[in-house]
């Protein structure tokens, strides 16, 4: 069984979840569910932190485009913190993830991007 793990805070008002662990076939599904269901629709969007994510393979690549996606129609945006010495990071710039969704170096820098934008 693969292990992750998804937690919630409010920072400055925008809801940032954390995930943890390896997001793969086996539990995108359910992780996905949590994300979306991490941004109320009062939000203006949610905050994806991807620091402590180990591995990350097609599945979990698609749940960010589908949860992005999702999020646009009810008018609300998805940021992630993906640091530039995150083990993921070459998977999201290869699959360019990054051309649909901005990635940022930490959450201050995401939630400060995502204000902007609202």
């Amino acid at each position: 069984m693969t292990v992750a793990s998804v937690r919630v805070q409010l920072v400055d008002g925008v809801p940032v979840a954390t995930v943890t662990g390896e997001v793969d076939i086996v539990n995108a599904g359910e992780i996905g569910g949590q994300l979306f269901a991490a941004a109320p629709n009062s939000a203006t969007g949610l905050i994806v932190d991807l620091t402590g994510v180990s591995y990350l393979d097609s599945r979990g690549v698609h749940l960010l485009f589908e949860l992005a996606n999702r999020l646009r129609m009810r008018h609300q945006g998805l940021h992630l913190v993906v640091p530039p010495r995150a083990l993921i990071r070459r998977v999201l710039l290869l699959t360019h993830v990054d051309s649909v969704i901005p990635l940022h170096q930490d959450a201050h820098e995401a939630v400060q991007a995502l204000k902007g934008q609202a």
